[in-house]
């Protein structure tokens, strides 16, 4: 195997949230009495579903990325459990559950999206004619 072409950076996030997914279903289904399971637990509902659905959607700046993971994350965490208030299905491990496959399946999909790598235009720039017109007055003044 050629390892010099390999680029392990495009693994290093989704392997983070796959672990950090796994690790979370642990602690919670397997009532781990461990001081490190709130951390646990707060780190995968603070970030993790914003992060796996921003890499997604091929957003990768450093600091207004955590921003917007966190600020996703906790919105997809207020509306999963309000979903499943709502719907009369409450319950932990449902949500802890819907939180788990919106995380995990993004992530196995995202290191095989094809991207352009590199910045990307916000403004396009459209050719202006050499002599732009005048323009013309509503009414002609005599």
């Amino acid at each position: 195997m050629n390892w010099k072409g390999w680029d392990w950076k495009r693994w290093v996030w989704p392997g983070v949230l796959i672990l950090s997914t796994l690790a979370v279903s642990l602690a919670a289904f397997q009532n781990w009495q461990s001081p490190l399971r709130p951390l646990i637990t707060l780190w995968f509902m603070a970030v993790c579903p914003g992060m796996a659905l921003l890499r997604v959607f091929g957003f990768r700046l450093a600091a207004a990325g955590w921003t917007l993971a966190i600020a996703f994350s906790l919105a997809i965490d207020t509306a999963v459990g309000i979903a499943l208030l709502y719907s009369g299905r409450w319950s932990w491990q449902a949500g802890l559950v819907i939180l788990a496959a919106i995380t995990i399946i993004p992530t196995l999909f995202e290191p095989f999206l094809k991207r352009i790598e590199g910045p990307q235009p916000l403004i396009v720039v459209t050719k202006v004619p050499a002599h732009p017109r005048k323009p013309r007055s509503a009414a002609k003044s005599e």
